[in-house]
């Protein structure tokens, strides 16, 4: 090879590591106040804008993202299972004989539609789907549509269910509620309801402890070992168990989308009527009665939680949630302030491992602190929003009726425990599981049933709300067992999707009175459980304190994770950090005064050169410390840069100086006179004579320009 040739080569692969480098961009001030800054190779005057590149897209499925790798099948068939309904979109006109190819796979042709040139084939298995998109003219294999009558909404809503909207939801992440007992405390439940059947593990008829009740004095009084399923005489009680976990089956075994947010949670049947009024023989005979039944009812759920129900799996043994969708009117004068003793028992059952999701109430936005139920310290109070009957979120508001916060101060000297409701969820306009006292002539007064009932009529109120979140609860619990009630409470707020300005910020930055700490995400809530389960850290989870996520900056050569931490209870000691699930390192801070206020937060941070962390994702999981103790952890993906060559930052000096360094390499070449091959064999032969050792050096010697760089 030329000797300039070769030079040339090995300066490319001496450069080559620089190839896509980005240096700091020379900046220039062009304002008298130097604020505004503009870099090198910037413009002050307008480009000119090139014609649009979607004029002329191309047929609809060379672009469309419904098949998002152009294999021609809809992107939701890919990993579906068991039977679906499809129809095949062709490139031009039906012809015969893509007729005659889909008979000979042995499907039927429902109906075409020339317009789109499409057939729909109906029903075939999934994995059926492949073969049909390889079918001449065939561009997309689609699933049906469904026609939404809007009682799907609030479980995709509340993120439970995927949807087009939010394509993945917390039944993605394998949880569905099995295993876990809700305590529905209501008017009882009719869940012989097609979309009920089957999840009755036990019952107890509270209104019975009244012995004015017409029912219980003819059957003699009732068991409480919870061998007694109730009945629902108001449709109360099936609407909100429904919400909860429906199935969604009708009579005749087919699906519906009115799914509740937990289709594989149990049924713990606790019927104690509601302050909306009583159903046939429910009519107490004196107003303390059916207060002594509510409180009877709890406290039985309290005694039995641990309870192995007989004739039932052991999965399914104790109580795991009580799901309440009703108040005690309070006759202090603003409202609970959560020391009553019906308040009291709520937080009694959250310390004994029962966890409590309760309604905030309706009394809209002018109401005087919390009623009873809705004020409790400990429980999980829920509003209302409204979600316009679409699952799409952001345009959710907060529903008219819903109680807003704070409850009324109890004197403790704690400001936390004011901080009502904790979060929100749909509950407005809510299609309801059938009870036997809505339809035709079926009432449980002349012994009919639920069995053929359907979805039907509409509700609202935080009624409606809080069994959409006792199903959510229902996934986290199957997620991660060893969660607490109270860990699961904070597990619901931190992954809440915030709403609202900041309600009370010298108390809490994020804390709102019309949606608590925001809307519930159930997809959020369940990965966060998982994780704590998978990381072996639910044990060591203390929920007063806190550490949330401010900023995170991804790009420009430096990694930024910046967040804020405080204790509710007692101070953090350290604030730590870890990369991909390895060893934990300690943050950084901004700087304090050395001694903060109770509840003030301080600011962290975690900040990395992304040259340092090899290419591609990387987990960054931060936490704050107190004692033996730990918040919940701040979970963010972060990218490395090490090993990439267009990564590579070198400072514009470096690259100069080895552009002079180049230059003049290349220019000493010319001072190189080059030998022939006849030369350098007669050198060799004189230089072995003297010394045979340094032949090889001078054989690099001659490759090596006489004045060329050391």
């Amino acid at each position: 090879m030329d000797t300039k040739a070769l030079s040339a080569v090995l300066c490319a692969f001496l450069l080559a590591p620089l190839a896509g480098s980005v240096a700091p961009p020379h900046l220039s001030e062009i304002d008298s106040e130097g604020l505004q800054l503009m870099g090198q190779y910037q413009q002050t005057t307008t480009p000119v804008q090139t014609a649009v590149s979607w004029a002329n897209p191309g047929p609809w499925w060379t672009w469309t993202s419904l098949d998002s790798d152009r294999n021609s099948i809809h992107d939701s068939l890919q990993t579906a299972s068991g039977p679906v309904n499809v129809g095949l979109s062709y490139d031009g006109r039906i012809t015969d004989s893509n007729r005659f190819d889909l008979a000979l796979a042995g499907h039927d042709i429902h109906l075409e539609l020339p317009s789109v040139d499409a057939l729909l084939i109906g029903d075939v298995d999934a994995s059926e789907v492949y073969a049909l998109s390889q079918l001449e003219g065939v561009v997309m294999v689609e699933r049906y549509g469904s026609l939404v009558f809007y009682g799907d909404v609030q479980t995709p809503a509340v993120k439970a269910r995927n949807s087009t909207e939010y394509p993945v939801g917390a039944w993605d992440l394998g949880v569905s509620g099995h295993g876990v007992n809700i305590a529905l405390t209501d008017t009882g439940v009719d869940n012989e309801h097609p979309g009920l059947s089957g999840k009755f593990v036990a019952g107890y008829d509270a209104v019975c402890f009244v012995h004015s009740d017409p029912q219980c004095i003819l059957s003699g009084g009732r068991e409480d070992d919870g061998s007694f399923d109730p009945d629902d005489g108001n449709q109360h009680g099936t609407a909100c168990m429904g919400m909860a976990s429906a199935t969604g089956l009708e009579q005749d075994g087919s699906q519906s989308e009115f799914y509740g947010s937990a289709p594989n949670a149990s049924l713990v049947d606790v019927r104690i009527g509601t302050d909306v009024g009583a159903g046939p023989f429910e009519n107490y005979l004196l107003e303390q009665e059916f207060y002594e039944s509510a409180m009877n009812g709890l406290q039985w759920i309290i005694d039995h939680k641990d309870d192995a129900w007989p004739g039932v799996d052991e999965a399914n043994h104790g109580i795991d949630i009580i799901s309440l969708s009703w108040g005690i009117t309070s006759h202090e004068n603003g409202g609970s302030d959560g020391s009553d003793m019906h308040s009291r028992i709520l937080d009694d059952a959250m310390l004994a491992g029962v966890t409590v999701s309760n309604a905030a109430g309706n009394d809209g936005p002018d109401n005087d602190g919390l009623s009873g139920m809705s004020a409790s310290s400990l429980s999980i109070t829920v509003a209302a929003t409204d979600d316009l009957n679409t699952v799409d979120r952001s345009d959710d508001s907060i529903a008219s009726y819903s109680s807003r916060g704070p409850r009324k101060d109890n004197g403790d000297g704690n400001p936390l425990n004011e901080l009502l409701p904790e979060v929100a969820a749909p509950g407005t306009n809510i299609v309801q599981a059938e009870g036997c006292v809505t339809s035709g002539g079926c009432n449980n007064f002349l012994g009919g049933d639920a069995s053929d009932n359907t979805y039907t009529g509409r509700g609202s109120g935080t009624s409606y709300a809080t069994p959409a979140v006792s199903g959510v609860i229902a996934l986290v619990i199957e997620a991660n067992g060893n969660l607490t009630p109270l860990q699961i409470k904070e597990v619901l707020k931190q992954t809440a999707e915030r709403r609202g300005e900041p309600s009370a910020p010298d108390i809490d930055p994020y804390w709102n009175r019309d949606f608590g700490w925001g809307m519930v995400d159930a997809h959020a809530a369940v990965a966060l459980a998982l994780h704590l389960d998978e990381t072996e850290q639910t044990e060591s989870v203390d929920s007063s304190l806190q550490n949330h996520l401010l900023n995170l900056i991804d790009s420009n050569g430096t990694i930024n994770v910046t967040g804020h931490s405080w204790g509710q209870l007692s101070s953090i000691d350290r604030v730590e950090f870890r990369i991909d699930g390895e060893g934990w390192q300690e943050a950084t801070y901004s700087s304090e005064p050395e001694e903060i206020g109770a509840l003030t937060p301080f600011m962290w941070h975690v900040i990395l050169n992304p040259n340092k962390l090899s290419e591609g994702a990387h987990q960054i999981e931060v936490r704050a410390i107190s004692e033996d103790f730990s918040s919940l952890p701040v979970l963010v993906t972060v990218h490395g840069s090490a090993g990439s060559v267009t990564d590579i930052s070198v400072p514009p000096l470096v690259i100069a100086g080895i552009l002079v360094v180049f230059v003049i390499w290349v220019a000493s070449l010319s001072l190189v006179r080059l030998r022939s091959d006849s030369e350098i064999d007669s050198l060799i032969s004189r230089l072995r004579k003297e010394e045979d050792s340094v032949v090889d050096e001078v054989l690099e010697a001659e490759l090596i320009p006489e004045q060329g760089p050391e």
